[in-house]
């Protein structure tokens, strides 16, 4: 496992740089639409985290004992927020973009797997 990880950043690279020069030499189509998809992909399911934890952001903390089933494809940002060390840029961002349209004193029920939830407060704002 210790390589596979570096051989798959490795790879990742040489595509996008394969990627890059057909854009720039052949100026082929498919190829932006490619990198477009590559990078939009993954900036859109940051960017849709927040709005989804505000949409079922809940006040009544005791009715809710589950988390929410449309977080259940949030599981790997709440296992960053879970795992991760509080102090990292990331985790600090990724809990501002949370809870900066959730109400005070409100509650987000986020699912880090299938038995595990995590519960947090917003407290500011």
């Amino acid at each position: 496992m210790s390589i596979v990880l570096p051989a798959l950043a490795v790879a990742f690279a040489a595509f996008c740089v394969w990627l890059a020069v057909r854009i720039i030499n052949r100026r082929e189509r498919w190829a932006k639409w490619t990198l477009a998809g590559l990078f939009g992909v993954p900036l859109l399911y940051l960017l849709s985290f927040g709005p989804a934890c505000w949409a079922t952001s809940t006040a009544n903390p005791n009715g809710e004992k589950e988390s929410n089933r449309a977080l259940i494809i949030y599981c790997p940002l709440a296992k960053v927020l879970r795992y991760a060390p509080p102090n990292s840029r990331f985790c600090q961002c990724l809990f501002w973009w949370m809870t900066l349209g959730t109400p005070k004193d409100y509650w987000i029920f986020l699912p880090v797997n299938v038995n595990r939830t995590m519960f947090v407060r917003v407290e500011s704002w």
